[in-house]
């Protein structure tokens, strides 16, 4: 500035000196907008840049996490298959001999309820037929309380998110261990909770891998053992629910009802055992 005021003050304010003013004015402040102009660009620049890497990191950042959370996610879904499949493999090795064994069991009762089967063979009959009865029953509900037991120890360790079927099956078989332990049945055939543990736990074997629930044969040579005295318990309750007259069975008829209960939801197609072989006493 202090030199356009020099410039001016040699020429006199002429117009020739204005004129120059002029240009180098023009001259001058093109320069400063040009300076002016790149700095901005440097500064944009600078601030792209940062703004680019600041996203990328950004980027990268959710961009893992989202990685991470779908492995998780996606080994989470592994993890629960892997548990139904087991469960599916250990229900589909066991439900014919439970099937089976809630079957033979309903049926037994349903005998003795309708059909006199005690008083016809158990206090009336030959001793072989006595034997038999008194035995044979008594494996029966062992043989129930051996392969629920066998598969509550299958699936104790594995986390599952139970399907209908599977709440279903729980729910009755807990309340048919009720109904065994419940004092409110005026009846000698009462076991306990941890009696049927007990029963269930002395008719596993073991086949290999694999857990078996005793047959009959291995049944009867359990008696006279000491530590199979649950078994003698066993019988004697089933001698002493034959030999009571006053009782109504009322537990042994809620049982059975609750037994094919089970079948229906183990059998619900009727396959294995016709709807008319599963009626309720």
């Amino acid at each position: 500035m202090e030199f356009l005021q020099v410039l001016l003050a040699v020429f006199g304010g002429s117009a020739a000196a204005l004129a120059v003013v002029g240009v180098l004015a023009k001259l001058l402040i093109s320069q400063r907008l040009a300076q002016d102009l790149e700095r901005l660009r440097s500064r944009l620049k600078v601030e792209s840049d940062s703004l680019v890497e600041s996203t990328k990191s950004k980027l990268k950042v959710e961009g893992d996490l989202l990685v991470e959370s779908t492995k998780a996610e996606l080994a989470s879904r592994a993890r629960l298959e892997d548990r139904k499949f087991e469960m599916e493999q250990i229900m589909r090795r066991y439900k014919g001999p439970l099937l089976h064994a809630v079957y033979d069991l309903q049926s037994r009762l349903y005998n003795i309820l309708a059909n006199r089967f005690f008083e016809n063979y158990l206090t009336g009959g030959s001793p072989e037929q006595k034997h038999y009865v008194e035995h044979n029953t008594a494996f029966l509900i062992a043989q129930f309380f051996g392969w629920t037991e066998i598969i509550r120890q299958e699936v104790q360790f594995i986390e599952f998110a139970e399907s209908e079927k599977t709440h279903q099956l729980s729910d009755i078989r807990d309340e048919i261990y009720s109904l065994w332990q419940t004092d409110r049945f005026n009846d000698p055939l009462m076991i306990w909770a941890g009696e049927q543990r007990g029963i269930g736990e002395l008719m596993i074997e073991r086949q290999g891998e694999k857990l078996t629930c005793k047959g009959y044969a291995s049944f009867l040579r359990s008696f006279g053992a000491a530590q199979e005295q649950l078994m003698d318990r066993l019988t004697n309750a089933v001698l002493a629910s034959a030999a009571d007259q006053t009782t109504s069975h009322d537990r042994l008829r809620a049982v059975q009802n609750k037994l094919v209960d089970m079948l229906d939801v183990l059998d619900p197609e009727n396959v294995r055992f016709r709807k008319d072989w599963r009626t309720k006493a």
